[in-house]
């Protein structure tokens, strides 16, 4: 029995495997996706055919592997100019190769192994009992003349199993017709008792339903009451914005605090008194300990030997001198006659006279040494963004306000005294449960609103803060009067403004 059959580069299937378990096993796809080949490639494997069209596109060879249920491998190898058999048994560690068997002849070992072969009849005729054609099925199943069939039988080795499977098919099928009809019956019975049931899952299906309503409706209430508590908490921090608004704009009329003077004038000073003062604490000391001396002699008139020391240091430099300078100029040839001079003097007057200019350019080059760089001015754009964006969520926390309270105007809706009369209220209950579910919504919508908001906001009042002031024209610049109503330029002169 083959238990599996595996196909590579078998006309058109690249690699296939197919197990098969014990019973029947049926193929089934579209056209051309392989089927018949699956057929083609047994019929290769028992009967060896000559032709070599089965090879796949592109590829060296054909091989067409059965696994057998004791383990035996049989393989059909396919090439463009001859095919071989390998037969590979359980435990052996090289296949045996049966080559030049020539066309259409099948090694004898492959035979008895398949068990797969056509059944040769009287006269020379021979019967494919295992494998048939898309147009012609089994031989068994097509309708043959009786003396093909007796001739079949006869030569047949197993021709009382085949007749006795066959009376035991026949049987078979009349006990599961038996079966069925007695089944297609009970099923009738059992039919009949289901139909007056069936009302029980409309029954059911309204009762689920009114269930449903009844969670809803008290969700609804909870939620109602929860959307209350958000208005009022909402109210409250309203009030508590304004207050804090007011309080900001009543800062803002505040002049800002006076700029620190430049302490480091202050720090040299300091230490220049802390130096004379470690200073005159070193002479005192040197005045101490010079106290209990006493006074030194009086000296003698040096005067007039100072002077002549230093007529006669005098002489002997300019005799030194006058000694190098003529040695120097020994050496030397005459002096050139001198040029006219005029030009000079008239280029060197000019220089003397760019040299108070240059004085001037000069101080005024180190008084701007000492001045800060002017500041960048930061950008606007993502504030402008921020305020653009602050705006419209006003605009949509406003509407949503508004809808809030129209949505917290509407009654409640009645208690139900009896819930059978719910079954009348459906459209009421469907339209209420809509409007608790869009109150929700909202509700979500206004509070994440109110989250981007707050986030918007507090953006902006640190960037606000960040800058301090407007990078163009110099103003104070806070986050209440931005969102008040914008920020208008002061112009050149004004107080807080860039001249």
């Amino acid at each position: 029995m083959i238990r599996r059959l595996t196909l590579v580069d078998f006309m058109a299937h690249g690699r296939t495997v197919i197990d098969l378990p014990p019973g029947l096993t049926a193929l089934t796809g579209p056209n051309n996706s392989g089927k018949s080949a699956v057929v083609e490639a047994l019929r290769c494997l028992t009967e060896n055919p000559p032709p070599k069209h089965c090879i796949r596109h592109g590829a060296a060879e054909a091989r067409v592997e059965a696994e057998l249920s004791d383990g035996t491998v049989i393989a059909w190898v396919r090439r463009p100019k001859y095919a071989l058999y390998e037969v590979r048994r359980p435990g052996a560690e090289e296949p045996e190769t049966y080559a030049k068997m020539g066309r259409g002849i099948v090694p004898e070992d492959v035979r008895k192994l398949l068990r797969l072969g056509p059944v040769a009849l009287d006269g020379g005729e021979s019967v494919d009992v295992h494998l048939g054609n898309q147009r012609e099925p089994v031989f068994l199943l097509t309708d043959k003349s009786g003396p093909k069939l007796a001739a079949f039988f006869a030569a047949a080795s197993e021709a009382a199993h085949l007749i006795a499977m066959q009376a035991a098919l026949s049987k078979r099928t009349t006990q599961k017709k038996a079966e069925k009809k007695r089944l297609d019956k009970a099923l009738a019975g059992h039919a009949a008792s289901l139909d007056q049931l069936a009302p029980l899952p409309a029954i059911e299906l309204a009762l689920d339903r009114a269930a449903a309503l009844e969670t809803a409706l008290a969700q609804g209430q909870a939620e109602a009451d929860r959307l209350a508590e958000l208005l009022a908490e909402r109210e409250r921090l309203a009030g508590r914005a304004a207050a804090l608004g007011q309080r900001a704009q009543r800062l803002s009329r505040l002049s800002p605090p006076p700029s620190l003077a430049a302490t480091s004038p202050l720090a040299e000073t300091v230490d220049q008194q802390q130096a004379f003062g470690r200073a005159v604490a070193r002479f005192a000391a040197r005045l101490a300990a010079l106290a209990p001396l006493a006074a030194p002699q009086a000296l003698a008139p040096t005067a007039e030997l100072a002077g002549l020391a230093r007529a006669v240091a005098e002489g002997r430099a300019a005799v030194g001198r006058q000694t190098r300078r003529a040695a120097a100029l020994a050496e030397l040839a005459a002096p050139p006659q001198t040029a006219d001079t005029a030009a000079l003097a008239d280029l060197a007057g000019r220089l003397a006279a760019c040299l108070p200019a240059l004085g001037r350019l000069t101080g005024r080059r180190r008084a701007l040494e000492t001045l800060a760089e002017p500041p960048v001015p930061a950008a606007t754009d993502e504030l402008a963004r921020l305020a653009a964006a602050v705006a419209e969520l006003r605009g949509r926390v406003s509407a949503l306000a508004r809808r809030g309270e129209t949505l917290a105007s509407i009654l409640p809706p009645p208690e139900t005294a009896d819930a059978a009369a719910l079954s009348g209220l459906g459209r009421t209950a469907a339209g209420l449960l809509a409007a608790h579910q869009t109150l929700a919504a909202k509700q979500a919508e206004l509070a994440d609103r109110l989250r981007t908001l707050t986030t918007f906001s507090a953006r902006a009042a640190d960037r606000l803060a960040a800058l301090g002031a407007c990078p163009l024209c110099g103003a104070s610049l806070t986050a209440e009067a931005f969102f008040a109503g914008g920020h208008v330029h002061a112009a050149a002169g004004d107080d807080g403004g860039a001249p």
